[in-house]
């Protein structure tokens, strides 16, 4: 074929074609055979600035990243996905880079020392002992699809766009009536007396006959429907279940590890450092080019000379590469380096380097007790998954007529479990997987009686079930929740009875009756203070919060009513409201208070800001 290739490369066609190339590179360059389309990459346009696509893939990782470090399992696999994450995450991208914009514009920058600085700093890109390991940043950058400039770029963004808000958020303030109208209603006290009627005490006097029940029960019987429930039999064939039973003598270790060591293809990685010169200073890569010759350390040259902000300060390390971390230029003169030598001036589009070659690694294969414990892995697992296919189509022929699952499982030496009754949406374990909720409760199953189909859990780890009980939805029989409808009952005509109670008691009240008497001839709980503040602790919670919730009284206290957590009902009189302010607030307090009121503020003002900048913008999504 590929000689077909080369004599028909010879004809008219092929000039032709060749041709036609030509006129194209030399029009267009040659992006215009793979980027027809700009803005095929393009996810959003903010003032001609683009969002791309990886920009979007980035942040959609780097938010799943930080909602399963924050909730782990916890968190709905739907709020996982792509589609779920792409709308908030493009939103703010382009959200910050109105605001990039917006911070350039006004000719805020971040210097190289600084970012450096940040960089060193991030405990991220630190090692055990807290000190930076441009190793470990390289190996960070890599992972999230980052190069070093990409990063720095990101970050110098990052920077002023929160010294923006910085500067504006810290323009907030709070003025002295703003501050003192805040001090009143914060430090406010209030007069109030209240009275607990107890529902324990209601309750006790209810009556609930028969009929009631039945009449409840008859219009509420969607309340007391019981779930459909199914008991299966099922048996669960997996390659790591498989595993445990196989064992692997010294002499096939041994084998495999000859036959690895035959088979052996050096992988070497090879740790780097440089020297990085931008653009085309001669003078300076003179000057490095002789120091170097004149065997100075290369550390202290890459500390003082080197343009990499991210790698000067380890004296130009770079980390361990595979041959595909560096431009290829840069690669083939670090492979043609020994340990400890450093290359000639080394030309990408970085600018030019100087390559130290500091290890190398990936040379010599590892020993027999280095690959002793993944071999016998290796070994068992192999094993383990060629009697996982035999045993998988077995299972599947058994069990396609089976009477009975526990007859395929001795006849395949596998051990069938029973799952007992279990809801829909009350599974447990096994039974909560969704495959295998839907296989137990499909008409195969369930209505037919058959043996379920191969569930595949994983790729190496398969179920089947049979059904051995089922219980419909039905209604609970009236016995079985005579209580609980007792009880509902009980609680309903009681919240009535208390309202009443509480109804007739503030009517008493507004026609000039004592409160501490009225509570007394009730037998109910009387309390009373004086100068309340919303932090009092002995006072009932439910009546304090919303004792200051009430309207200030004038000639005559307020009155109301509230339920509280433990479901008695109070009732409450506001008698008194005195503000806030004089000597009862330190000069401390109201400087906190100002400073709480200009955070806030400020908060208002820098989304005002923000969203005058995004109406303002060119927004294209």
């Amino acid at each position: 074929m590929l000689q077909n290739l080369r004599d028909n490369s010879r004809g008219v066609i092929s000039f032709i074609l060749i041709g036609f190339l030509v006129i194209i590179f030399a029009l267009t360059g040659v992006e215009a055979l793979f980027n027809w389309d700009t803005s095929a990459n393009q996810a959003a346009k903010v003032n001609g600035e683009q969002v791309t696509e990886m920009d979007v893939a980035r942040a959609i990782s780097m938010q799943k990243q930080q909602m399963l470090n924050t909730y782990g399992d916890q968190i709905p696999p739907e709020f996982l996905t792509d589609e779920y994450l792409r709308k908030p995450v493009v939103d703010n991208l382009v959200q910050r880079m109105v605001l990039a914009q917006a911070a350039g514009e006004a000719g805020m920058a971040v210097g190289n020392t600084y970012l450096s600085e940040q960089i060193a700093s991030a405990p991220q890109f630190k090692n055990e002992a807290g000190v930076f390991d441009n190793n470990r940043y390289q190996q960070v950058l890599r992972t999230m699809g980052y190069t070093h400039s990409t990063y720095t770029k990101i970050l110098a963004d990052e920077i002023i766009v929160n010294q923006l808000q910085a500067g504006v958020s810290a323009t907030a303030f709070a003025t002295p009536s703003q501050l003192d109208d805040v001090v009143a209603l914060s430090f406010q006290s209030r007069d109030l007396a209240y009275a607990i009627l107890p529902a324990a005490k209601v309750r006790e006097s209810i009556q609930i006959d028969a009929a009631e029940v039945q009449t409840y029960y008859d219009a509420n019987q969607q309340m007391f429907t019981s779930e459909e429930q199914v008991a299966v039999d099922y048996i669960s064939l997996s390659v790591a279940e498989l595993m445990k039973n196989i064992t692997v003598t010294e002499d096939q270790l041994h084998k495999q590890f000859e036959q690895n060591q035959s088979s052996f293809v050096a992988a070497p990685e090879r740790q780097a450092a440089h020297i990085l010169i931008e653009g085309d200073n001669q003078d300076k890569i003179k000057t490095v080019a002789d120091k170097i010759a004149a065997g100075e350390d290369f550390s202290a040259l890459a500390n003082e000379f080197s343009d990499d902000l991210g790698s000067r300060e380890q004296g130009g390390d770079l980390g361990f590469s595979k041959g595909d971390a560096f431009p290829a230029e840069f690669e083939l003169a670090l492979a043609a380096l020994k340990v400890g030598e450093v290359s000639t001036a080394v030309k990408t589009e970085a600018g030019t380097h100087f390559i130290k070659l500091l290890a190398e690694k990936g040379s010599e294969p590892p020993s027999f007790e280095e690959q002793k414990a993944s071999i016998e892995d290796q070994l068992k697992r192999a094993e383990a998954e060629n009697l996982f296919v035999a045993q998988l189509e077995k299972l599947r022929e058994e069990s396609y007529n089976a009477e009975s699952l526990q007859e395929v499982a001795q006849t395949l030496d596998l051990k069938a479990e029973s799952s007992g009754l279990f809801e829909r949406s009350k599974g447990s374990g096994l039974m909560a997987n969704a495959k295998v909720v839907a296989a137990a409760f499909s008409a195969e199953v369930l209505q037919e009686g058959n043996s379920s189909d191969v569930i595949e859990i994983d790729s190496s780890n398969v179920v089947v079930l049979k059904k051995t009980d089922h219980k419909p939805s039905q209604i609970k029989p009236l016995a079985d929740v005579q209580e609980q409808i007792t009880n509902i009952l009980k609680d309903q005509k009681a919240k009535l009875l208390l309202e009443e109670q509480a109804a007739k008691l503030i009517a008493d009240l507004k026609s000039g009756g004592n409160f501490s008497e009225l509570s007394e001839a009730a037998g109910i709980e009387f309390k009373q203070a004086k100068a309340a503040t919303r932090n009092s602790v002995d006072l009932d919670s439910d009546v304090l919060r919303h004792a200051f919730t009430m309207n200030k009284p004038s000639a005559s206290p307020t009155f109301d009513r509230v339920m509280t957590a433990a479901g008695d009902l109070a009732v409450i009189a506001v008698e008194a409201v005195t503000p806030g302010g004089g000597e009862s607030v330190t000069p401390e307090q109201k400087t906190a208070i100002a400073a709480q009121l200009g955070n806030i503020y400020g908060k208002n003002d820098f989304s005002s800001f923000q969203k005058f900048l995004k109406d303002a913008a060119d927004i294209v999504q």
